[in-house]
Formats: structure tokens, sequence, C-alpha cells
């Protein structure tokens, strides 16, 4: 026991010297993503974003415990119509006793740099839009990252001069593409053989697909055509009425009585006449009332 309680006590005068010795100091991870909200505990203020208003909001604590609120605005709001022109902020935080932040709209977006009472100390427009930043003391660099409908764009910022003069003369640019559907199919199939293939399996397909389905479309219009044909055949037979029987089944007597009806039908249909002829002759005398030579004009008698 007691050279276990020796070896804890060596144990604990040890570890805080090999700390020492082996230390290494990390870096906050800072991410790229927006932040609404900042605290400086160095200085003890803190810095929001107002989107009523569209204004940054800094709060600062005094000694005697008193706050005192500065605030900057974005972009002017009231009066305006062209609503995708306006800058609203993205993001905010505070670096090296400087308030940064990060303010865009459709078409561009501005970085600025405040000081700890709300005075603008830098500004930096650039085109694209951009949705957050992050800060690298190790580096020294400030990132500014946005996204495009064809990929992102990430910026980084020089800061050894200090936040105040930061600049995009000599900032780095990077600018991600991402890769197209064609560019994909390209790598995976360089030479168009399984592109080809699959395009004429997928025609041939849709055409036999076509056929089938137009063959039994046209075997059930034909089965229902059929079955319509035999209900109406059908239908005349049950009203058809029962006929006599063959000419076979008919004797000599009645084709002779036929006969002798139909002569004595044929002879009823004429009276008796007699041939006498009875044409008169009618004559007729000379009136003027009835010449048609008076009704002519009597241009024809010169």
């Amino acid at each position: 026991m007691k050279r276990l309680a020796i070896m804890m006590i060596w144990l604990f005068l040890l570890l805080p010297i090999a700390a020492q010795e082996n230390t290494t100091v990390f870096e906050i991870y800072d991410p790229l993503i927006p932040q609404l909200f900042a605290f400086d505990m160095k200085n003890g203020v803190f810095a929001g974003i107002n989107n009523v208003d569209n204004k940054i909001v800094l709060v600062s604590k005094q000694e005697n415990d008193l706050y005192i609120t500065y605030d900057f605005q974005v972009d002017r709001v009231s009066g305006r119509h062209d609503v995708h022109h306006i800058y609203r902020p993205k993001s905010v935080a505070i670096y090296e006793d400087h308030v940064v932040f990060l303010a865009s709209h459709r078409d561009s977006c501005y970085l600025a740099v405040l000081d700890l009472n709300g005075k603008l100390v830098r500004k930096l427009v650039f085109l694209g839009a951009a949705d957050a930043f992050s800060y690298s003391p190790t580096y020294q660099e400030l990132y500014i990252s946005g996204e495009n409908p064809t990929g992102f764009d990430v910026i980084a910022l020089d800061t050894s001069q200090g936040m105040s003069q930061i600049d995009l003369k000599n900032a780095a640019a990077l600018h991600y593409q991402k890769p197209r559907l064609s560019e994909k199919i390209a790598l995976r199939d360089p030479s168009g053989i399984g592109m080809a293939a699959i395009a004429i399996s997928v025609v041939f397909s849709a055409l036999l697909f076509l056929y089938v389905i137009f063959k039994q479309v046209g075997l059930r219009l034909i089965a229902i055509q059929d079955r319509r044909t035999h209900q109406h055949k059908l239908k005349k037979q049950e009203a058809k009425p029962e006929t006599v029987s063959s000419s076979r089944d008919v004797s000599g007597g009645v084709y002779a009585a036929i006969t002798a009806a139909i002569y004595l039908y044929s002879e009823e249909l004429h009276d008796v006449e007699s041939a006498v002829l009875t044409i008169n002759k009618v004559s007729r005398t000379y009136s003027p009332w009835s010449s048609k030579i008076h009704g002519l004009n009597t241009y024809f008698k010169r």
C-alpha cells in the first residue's frame, strides 16, 4: 500500500511536467456557417444581427456595469422597391478587437469591418453571393464562402496586417464547379459504347411495349365485335317466324288450286266491255272573238 501511494504521488507530480513538455496549441475550430450572434469575452462585447431593421447591433459592458448599445445600418430599406438589391446581413463575428460581418444580395456581397464602437473601418465589395466566413489565427487568413448554381466559391483574405488592412488585391479565390452528368458519363464510358447500347435497348423496348399494347387492344376490339355480331344473329333468329315446310312436302293438288286461284283473280280484274266506237265530229264556226290573229302586233302587217 505504501508503494502504491508513493507511485500515485510521483505520478501526480510528473504529469504537469510531461504536459508542459508535450503541450500542443490547437486552434479553435471556426466553422464556415452563418452566425447570427457573437460574443467577445476579452472586451465584453456582444454583436448580433437585427433582421427587422437591417442593422448590426453592438452591446458593450462598461466598468460601472452599464451597457452601451451601438448599431450599424447594413443597407437602407425604407422607401426602396428593388428588394433583390438590398444587402442583408448573413453572418457576424468578432476577431482581434473588430466586428466583422458579411452582407449579400442576389448578385453581390460585401465584407465590413467595424470597431467596437460600431464605426466602419473597412469595406470590401465583390461579386457573387456569399453566406458565411471563418478566420484562422494560425494562417492569418479570413475565408469567405458562397454557393452558386454550379458549385461554390471560397475567397481567402490575408489578415497579417490586421483586420483593418485586409484587401482584395492579393486574395486567393477558389471556384469549384460541380461536374455535370455528361462529364461523369464521359469519364465512365469514354468510347460511348455503353451509352449507345442503353439508347438502342430503350428504343427497342419502347417499340416492343407499344406493339404488345396495340396487339392486345386489337384482339380485344375484335372479340367485342364478334360477340356483338353473334348476339345480333341470335336476336334475328329468335324474332324470325316459322316458315312453311319445303316444296318437297307440297302435293300436286295444292299447285292446281293455286293456279286456279290466280287465273280467276286475273279474270276478275277487267269488266266486260263492248267494241262500239263513240267518236263524234264537232264543227266550230269562225268567230273573231277567238281568233288569235287579232292579238298580234300590227308591226308585222306592215
